[in-house]
């Protein structure tokens, strides 16, 4: 039996980029836009009534907070995937659609690529999906944690142990498992030449590694 495709409501006020995303998603069987919606106003009625898998929310839509819109939308509806796709890439702005229970977050001038690979991720599995570019709190100034072969997990585990939360702690935000993230922190420490969390985080902060 053929899998259904999943229902697509795409929540933005600029016509050229509505247009835009309409043509990508003609090239796709697996996803179906099933309209869009221009005011925020609207939004949670058009998801009441369309019932949507997944909705891609403009952050700036006319009478109504983007994040707002967000947490509403997951407190009545926490099943519904919501990636934010937006023109703002600042690092506040990221922690609160996270905060808010975001799917997750791309910026609008990703390529169709990465738009698919965030809805595909956000399907596939539970964690909070980065586009391309997007600033996530940890700046690499001077490249140092490319030189080092810093993976993106491991850069979140970097984050995560920053804030001070301990193993079991990190396995539950990630949903991973403790043995996981005791292996990433193990390796973690043996790339950047540390031995405990206090050396970490002088490490951080004297590459100014956090925003």
């Amino acid at each position: 039996m053929e899998e259904q495709s999943k229902k697509i409501l795409i929540c933005e006020d600029h016509q050229i980029v509505i247009d835009g995303l309409l043509s990508i998603f003609k090239t796709k069987t697996d996803y179906q836009v099933i309209g869009y919606i221009t005011n925020g106003e609207n939004v949670l009625n058009a998801i009441a009534k369309n019932r949507p898998d997944a909705v891609l929310l403009d952050l700036n839509l006319p009478n109504k907070n983007g994040i707002e819109i967000l947490k509403e939308s997951k407190e009545l509806y926490p099943k519904i995937k919501v990636i934010v796709l937006t023109m703002y890439n600042k690092q506040n702005i990221v922690k609160k659609a996270k905060k808010h229970h975001a799917n997750g977050f791309i910026l609008k001038n990703c390529s169709s690529q990465d738009l698919f690979s965030a809805l595909d991720s956000v399907f596939e599995n539970s964690n909070f999906y980065l586009g391309k570019g997007v600033k996530n709190g940890l700046i690499e100034t001077d490249g140092f944690l490319e030189k080092i072969k810093i993976t993106r997990r491991e850069k979140e585990i970097i984050q995560e142990l920053v804030s001070g939360k301990n193993v079991p702690q990190i396995a539950e935000t990630l949903f991973i498992s403790a043995h996981t993230v005791e292996t990433h922190k193990k390796n973690i420490f043996k790339k950047l030449n540390i031995h405990n969390s206090i050396d970490l985080v002088k490490l951080v902060n004297e590459k100014e590694l956090l925003s």
